[in-house]
């Protein structure tokens, strides 16, 4: 019988990891995990935690406001995002505090997993953050899936100049219950891995 553990999980919508900002809790340092395609893929152990936290950063041929606007744009979540099959806006407070509903799928015997997602955005210096909170409100649980308890995390995009754009996205998240072994490895790699490549491919077409 294959082992379990928790692990970071998020769609990367559901994307998601700090190393300039204090978004989550303090951890160790980073490892890097991948490099391929232009893409680095970091983890690392986070205090207090059993949960591994990532960091995912490509540079992509693009303007920032088209990476943003592709970022907010919730409903093409399935199109890019890795193992996301649905995604939807839910509230919009202001044009800086959105709210979205994300289901990502799990291979058999796991649950589906679902998270409304708090998004506040702001920008300083020409950098673009996105910060993303899971809550517990707004949409109401559903029987078949398991709703994720905690998620901290942020899109970070940066104007490198000469049409490049720096893409960060950085998570730690709980996504509830236990998942084998196996997967817990590859949502923190391969899933924000893939959904980089999927968003560069889309956003340099």
């Amino acid at each position: 019988m294959a082992k379990s553990s928790k692990i970071s999980y998020f769609p990367t919508l559901i994307i998601i990891a700090i190393a300039s900002f204090a978004f989550t809790t303090s951890g160790g340092d980073w490892t890097l995990k991948k490099d391929k395609d232009g893409i680095k893929i970091y983890t690392r152990s986070v205090a207090d935690s059993q949960l591994k936290e990532y960091k995912a950063i490509t540079l992509v041929k693009t303007d920032i406001n088209s990476a943003k606007t592709l970022i907010l744009d919730f409903a093409s979540y399935p199109e890019w995002q890795h193992n996301c099959s649905t995604a939807k806006l839910v509230k919009k407070s202001s044009d800086h505090e959105l709210y979205s509903y994300v289901i990502t799928d799990a291979p058999w015997p796991v649950s589906d997993r679902e998270v409304v997602v708090r998004t506040d955005i702001s920008e300083q210096n020409g950098v673009i953050t996105m910060k993303m909170t899971a809550i517990d409100d707004l949409v109401g649980k559903s029987k078949s899936m398991v709703r994720i308890p905690a998620m901290t995390g942020f899109w970070q995009l940066t104007d490198k100049g000469n049409g490049t754009v720096e893409i960060m996205q950085q998570v730690h998240a709980d996504p509830g219950g236990s998942i084998p072994d196996w997967l817990a490895n590859s949502a923190v790699v391969d899933t924000p891995f893939k959904t980089l490549l999927n968003m560069k491919k889309r956003l340099e077409r």
